[in-house]
């Protein structure tokens, strides 16, 4: 089947026809040699190519025939190219469907973000709250979003957000569970959400090591702080999750483990359907039905949790020690149930 070639004319076509919306609705007018022009400075400010007069007319038919544009074509006695009355691609009005799809999307984005992310987010859902109350009737919920509780520690993510936009150190004061306060400078470099709860990842003063701090461990005010920002040199952010479970990398651990773990036939489904993480694979399939699954994690408290929660339906082969790790915390466990 033969395909329409592709040409830099068809690839920007959305930009030009946004630029050629506010060049139309502008005060000065201009003749199609002069709309030309300045549509190609604009191309070119954005790293796109000119177009020609040609291709220049088919975007002005396109607005009027699918945007419903009012524009005046030259004529001898008025040879210039405006819009006759006021019109803006921005300012089309939707309709009652339209309207309520954006309910539901508005409704969907305050659930699925619990957090207020940054104040420009926020401000612009309730813009479009405000934009979008109408007489349209409310649909009935359609998507339910699993319901946590809520995290000490979200009213800082806002402050610790801009402190890593713009690279700036900033002072808090730290509580670990079971211990005393501590002020500590933190150069901060990703936020992370696990479980709810959201977590700095972060250099703390100058030290050579990556640690994370759960925001709901902060107590009081964030203050700002004069030291000079440390770049992060310590991980790449892009691949710093691959081989991990949570936001915990042990010190003693430089490389993940190679970790073997069979799964009874009782829970294939449900680890095949939901891998315990994106790196799973299936090594080996048993006639009784279980299956073998190898994963390269770091064996860290958050897996060990994770792997807990499968019960019986899981056994760690290998390494060794997570093996004899998960066998103490089932025998701990036992010990709670005896009589």
């Amino acid at each position: 089947m033969n395909r329409e070639k592709i040409t830099h004319e068809r690839r920007h076509i959305r930009l030009r026809i946004e630029i050629l919306d506010e060049l139309l609705g502008s005060p000065r007018r201009r003749t199609y040699k002069e709309l030309l022009q300045a549509l190609g400075n604009t191309l070119e400010l954005n790293g796109e190519v000119p177009i020609k007069e040609r291709m220049l007319k088919n975007d002005i038919s396109f607005l009027i025939n699918n945007e419903g544009a009012p524009i005046h074509r030259p004529t001898k006695k008025d040879p210039l190219v405006y819009y006759t009355e006021k019109f803006s691609l921005k300012r089309v009005p939707v309709d009652d469907d339209d309207i309520a799809y954006l309910k539901q999307a508005v409704a969907i984005l305050k659930k699925a973000t619990d957090i207020k992310l940054t104040s420009e987010i926020d401000a612009i859902i309730s813009k479009l709250e405000n934009k979008i109350h109408t007489n349209v009737p409310e649909s009935n919920t359609m998507i339910a979003f699993e319901e946590h509780t809520q995290a000490n520690g979200n009213e800082y993510f806002d402050r610790i957000f801009s402190a890593i936009q713009e690279k700036c150190p900033i002072k808090i004061l730290y509580q670990p569970f079971g211990k005393n306060e501590r002020e500590w400078v933190i150069h901060p470099y990703m936020l992370k959400e696990y479980r709810n709860r959201w977590f700095l990842i972060a250099r703390i003063g100058d030290n050579p090591v990556i640690s994370n701090v759960g925001l709901d461990r902060i107590k009081g005010a964030i203050r700002n702080c004069s030291d000079p920002f440390i770049e992060n040199d310590l991980f790449d952010s892009e691949t710093y999750f691959t081989n991990l479970i949570g936001v915990t990398i042990p010190l003693d651990q430089k490389e993940p483990s190679d970790i073997q773990i069979k799964v009874s036939s009782s829970q294939i489904d449900y680890i095949k359907t939901k891998p315990l993480h994106r790196g799973q694979k299936i090594i080996k399939e048993y006639k009784n039905g279980s299956i073998l699954i190898s994963l390269n994690l770091f064996n860290n408290y958050e897996l060990k949790s994770y792997l807990l929660s499968y019960g019986p339906g899981i056994e760690v082969i290998k390494p060794k020690v997570l093996r004899e790790e998960m066998k103490a915390l089932f025998q701990t466990c036992n010990n709670l149930y005896k009589l």
